[in-house]
């Protein structure tokens, strides 16, 4: 058997690690194999194919019994090949025969994660390595495909936070049952609060106090846009824009319509980027 990238061979010194621990995070499929059973390469090459077919969904993993017969009979097994699936630190299914593909591909799939909490999971890794513009997009997906988990929604408004969006943020988090306003819910709120006065700079209350007077100009409107934006505050600024096009399409030499496109072009994935495209189109149109 030839090692590949995409499977940890099993060890005395990290079987406790890739199967204990590593399970309470992912699945961990486990080939029992041996050099004298010829059984053994075509099922190992079936669960390859499955790990690629998952997008590695779960850890694939392989224990040499003529080296580890201890491990193997830890775990129930007598002879190879065999495959054990551990979740949470103990096994929860195998099967020591030889299965038709189907049925190999049925017992893995139906213990792996459902791919919003697969996605949920890589937020979180992403969260926690302050990459935070990639755990946003990865957290929309999970929402996407699970609107009404409220965990999924916490860890989405904390990525938004993380990327200013404060909006949208603001929006999720008054949407958020009573139920559900726990040490998340108020830390999540405090670092909003923060983030809107964050957003309450000398530029843009200067900006602020010339509207509707004398002062007011297309050109003012866009520099506070621009401002509205750098601050998180999108949809005002988009708001701000919106105005003037449904007036003047190619006000100040049509710098207000790039404005508002590149603004939004910066908000992909998020709801304010089509809610104000549609409004934008229906001008044109």
């Amino acid at each position: 058997m030839q090692p590949t990238t995409s499977v940890i061979d099993i060890s005395f010194e990290n079987a406790q690690q890739v199967l204990i621990e590593g399970s309470m995070n992912l699945p961990v499929v486990v080939h029992f194999w041996s050099p004298s059973s010829p059984q053994c390469e075509p099922l190992f090459s079936l669960l390859q194919q499955i790990h690629q077919q998952t997008g590695a969904s779960f850890t694939l993993a392989r224990v040499n019994m003529d080296e580890l017969a201890p491990l193997a009979q830890q775990l129930g097994v007598a002879q190879a090949p065999a495959v054990v699936i551990l979740k949470e630190g103990r096994p929860v299914d195998g099967f020591a025969d030889i299965p038709s593909p189907e049925q190999v591909t049925e017992t893995i799939v139906r213990h792996l994660p459902a791919p919003e909490e697969q996605l949920l999971a890589k937020a979180k890794e992403l969260l926690a390595e302050d990459q935070s513009v990639e755990a946003l997009n990865v957290i929309r997906e999970a929402h996407n495909l699970a609107p009404q988990r409220n965990d999924i929604i916490l860890v989405l408004i904390r990525a938004l936070l993380n990327n200013q969006i404060a909006d949208e943020a603001e929006t999720l988090l008054n949407s958020l049952p009573l139920e559900d306003q726990q040490a998340d819910f108020h830390e999540l709120k405090s670092q909003l609060e923060l983030l809107k006065a964050a957003a309450e700079s000398p530029e843009i209350k200067a900006l602020e106090s010339k509207l509707n007077t004398a002062d007011d100009s297309a050109e003012l409107r866009l520099s506070l846009a621009i401002q509205y934006s750098q601050a998180g505050r999108n949809q005002e600024a988009l708001e701000l824009l919106l105005a003037i096009l449904q007036k003047d399409l190619e006000c100040l030499d049509g710098q207000i319509k790039k404005n508002f496109l590149d603004m939004l072009a910066t908000l992909n994935g998020d709801p304010l980027s089509s809610q104000y495209r549609r409004k934008y189109f229906s001008i044109l149109y």
